[in-house]
């Protein structure tokens, strides 16, 4: 998300508006959208401040007063799936499974299973483009 505007330009361009210069050659002197001039007028007007208001990033995780208990259930059982787990919580009612997944993420849980298989020693044999084991016809020198 790019930067707010600082409050000196607000400033200088709403002390122009007040001189009687309009919104829109306010914002063409300054090079800014006439929406964000109309907005800091708005805004003054309302509360009384130009001051950038203050970012939200969404919502507040729906698991997070749950952390403790997320975090007990996944060591208390290592082998559950994202379906066990979600039978475990308390709210689960208000909690999908990917809301879980994506909880776990962020947390840097890892909950996947990884399978044991002992790796494989056998060699390639032949080339992609060879048949049944024959030359391919290109020179090797």
């Amino acid at each position: 998300m790019p930067r707010a505007y600082s409050v000196d330009l607000r400033e200088r361009i709403l002390k122009d508006c007040d001189s009687g210069l309009s919104s829109e050659d306010a914002a063409r002197k300054y090079s800014v959208s006439i929406a964000s001039v109309y907005s800091w007028r708005k805004q003054r007007r309302e509360t009384g401040s130009i001051a950038p208001k203050e970012y939200r990033r969404g919502q507040k995780p729906k698991l997070e007063p749950y952390e403790k208990e997320v975090r007990q259930f996944v060591a208390d059982y290592p082998d559950a799936t994202l379906v066990e787990l979600h039978a475990l919580l308390p709210n689960k009612e208000n909690v999908t499974v990917p809301t879980l997944h994506n909880f776990l993420k962020r947390l840097k849980i890892s909950w996947k299973k990884k399978r044991f298989v002992p790796p494989n020693d056998t060699a390639k044999m032949s080339p992609r483009n060879g048949k049944n084991g024959k030359s391919s016809g290109k020179s090797l020198t």
